[in-house]
């Protein structure tokens, strides 16, 4: 059962022969039954055959003798020990082998018709005919009984000897047969050696895809490959460039760091010394902020998302009144405006929560001087639920745009409050977006700046 289960050669020769060897054997069977009823029925017919050749003779020999005829009919079924027996008009013997077997007696002779019943000879069961016409012999008129029988051994012989002679054919057969499929299964399978050995050569610094011509059967399989090995290949690559962007990001913070440590370490005076220090410590609060993100990034992109049904109006607002003292204390003006009602979709809360608090966080940094109005709000159709977070600040310009939810960019990385910016705030929103089949759009103009994100409706 293991190698059913682990050699595809082992299956196919299994699904091949196993129900070619089911039929061979029922077709031996079948054959075996028609050859004994061929037996039989030539057997038969020989012994009516010589029932009919005796009374012949009888007529013309008057029952002195059997015609040369006779005769050698009964020299050519000499090997199967054919026995006969004639009983004249007066009832008395005439020829042949005394006594015949008896009768059953729910057998009843037919004038001028063969009757064949089977029966007991000398200890041996027999098949035997016999044949009643009228005659004349001698004189006499009467009734004349013909009797031929045979012992049933020499049937059951022939119909053996024929199902061996079967079965040999059918053997014969069957060993060329699993020859050719072996074979078969052998030169069929050989592609799939290629196809190994072509993926033998990948390696994980090597996933180019398998160009070799395959049989249709496997097309869907190294399809199936060279996607994967392309999403592996986009995916090493992907991080590759995190790493390579989160270490450049990370190179900054921590070099302001070591230099405004060294610098306080030689400051003059105590109010130099605090003055470098109230620096150093703002540098590591954007280092650790920018840790944080880089953490969360990937924590987003490789866990699980757990939706449940919330209310979004009740969801949203409750979301602003937790971090509306941070935004107050900014000196901006927080509105929100709910009009979906009781409608509800499925959504991660602390994802979800996350996203919008970076789009704010994301206006609060990039915004500048010219922000002071931060306005979210909801709406919804028949089968989408829209939320808007729109600001008044810095507009963003098109060519930013494009690349505005990349990894590492900045809309506007001119600004001062935007130095405190990694670029992950909005990479982290559209992963967020991603994992809830949700879309997010941004327009900017001189005046206001919007994100929509688009949430199917929950179905009902």
């Amino acid at each position: 059962m293991m190698l059913l289960r682990t050699s595809l050669r082992i299956r196919l020769l299994a699904l091949i022969l196993v129900p070619l060897f089911l039929a061979a054997s029922i077709g031996v069977a079948w054959q075996y039954r028609k050859s004994t009823q061929l037996a039989e029925a030539v057997f038969d017919q020989k012994l009516s055959i010589m029932a009919l050749a005796i009374y012949r003779d009888l007529l013309v020999t008057n029952g002195e003798r059997l015609s040369p005829a006779t005769k050698a009919l009964f020299e050519e079924a000499a090997d199967s020990q054919f026995f006969y027996h004639v009983r004249g008009p007066d009832g008395g013997f005439i020829t042949g082998y005394s006594p015949p077997p008896l009768r059953p007696s729910k057998t009843d002779l037919t004038l001028n018709t063969p009757t064949l019943f089977t029966s007991t000879h000398r200890g041996q069961p027999v098949q035997v005919v016999q044949l009643m016409e009228k005659a004349t012999i001698d004189g006499l008129r009467g009734l004349v009984q013909v009797s031929v029988w045979q012992d049933l051994q020499q049937r059951q012989t022939l119909a053996k000897n024929l199902a061996i002679q079967n079965g040999i054919t059918a053997l014969f057969l069957i060993s060329t047969v699993c020859l050719v499929v072996v074979f078969g299964i052998r030169i069929g399978l050989k592609p799939l050696s290629s196809v190994e050995q072509a993926i033998s050569i990948r390696s994980s610094t090597e996933l180019r895809p398998i160009r070799r011509n395959v049989p249709v059967e496997v097309r869907h399989i190294v399809r199936l490959l060279n996607k994967l090995f392309s999403d592996v290949t986009e995916e090493q690559a992907s991080r590759d460039r995190f790493i390579t962007n989160a270490a450049h990001q990370l190179r900054n913070p921590i070099a302001a760091i070591q230099s405004l440590a060294e610098v306080a370490k030689d400051a003059p005076n105590l109010s130099e010394a605090q003055q470098r220090n109230r620096e150093l410590v703002t540098a590591s609060r954007s280092l650790v902020r920018l840790t944080e993100q880089l953490l969360s990034y990937e924590r987003i992109r490789n866990s699980p998302v757990h939706k449940q049904p919330h209310a979004f109006d009740g969801f949203i607002s409750s979301i602003l009144s937790a971090h509306i003292s941070k935004i107050v204390n900014s000196e901006i003006e927080l509105s929100f405006s709910g009009k979906c009602g009781k409608a509800e979709i499925d959504i991660d809360d602390l994802l979800i929560e996350q996203a919008v608090l970076n789009i704010i966080d994301n206006a609060l940094v990039h915004g500048g001087d010219k922000l002071k109005t931060i306005t979210v709000s909801t709406k919804k159709t028949k089968d989408y639920v829209y939320l808007s977070v729109c600001n008044d600040g810095v507009s963003i310009p098109a060519s930013s745009r494009r690349h505005l939810f990349e990894r590492f960019e900045q809309g506007q990385p001119s600004t001062k409050k935007s130095r405190d910016g990694a670029g992950l705030g909005l990479a982290i929103v559209k992963e967020i977006c991603v994992l809830h089949q949700a879309d997010i759009s941004i327009t900017s103009s001189t005046s206001k700046t919007c994100f929509l994100f688009k949430f199917r409706r929950q179905e009902t």
